[in-house]
């Protein structure tokens, strides 16, 4: 299993770690935070957008196409009534230098199989306890 590391550090602001590495989570200063990372939603939308990321380079690299200049632009939206959660999200890939053609439609399928949009689709078990 894996782990990840969550530790607060003042304000509104939060490290996270997993393996070796780091980021901060932070809110706007209009919610209270300095601004200096990324809120919990857009680390979840840019999650999604890197993983599709992954996987269209992976399709890339195996048909031949040229992945330079990929850019995965998401486009989000919360939700206006509770429960609080994020109610839409468009994501569109960009490949400047590579023209899929008649590979579309396998390009979008590998896309839409990333592990984050498979989570999302299927969602997992979620246990929260204190320690």
């Amino acid at each position: 299993m894996e782990k990840a590391e969550i530790k607060y550090i003042s304000g509104m602001k939060f490290e996270a770690k997993n393996r070796t590495h780091s980021v901060i989570i932070d809110q706007p200063q209009a919610n209270g935070g300095e601004d200096k990372g990324f809120t919990p939603p857009e680390l979840f939308v840019d999650s999604l957008g890197s993983c599709i990321g992954v996987y269209v380079l992976g399709f890339c690299k195996n048909t031949g196409l040229n992945p330079d200049g990929m850019k995965i632009t998401l486009d989000w939206e919360k939700a206006a009534d509770k429960p609080s959660r994020i109610q839409k999200i468009s994501a569109k890939i960009e490949l400047p230098n590579a023209d899929p053609g008649p590979r579309k439609a396998a390009l979008l399928k590998v896309a839409e199989s990333c592990l984050i949009h498979e989570t999302i689709k299927h969602q997992p078990e979620i246990n929260i306890a204190l320690a």
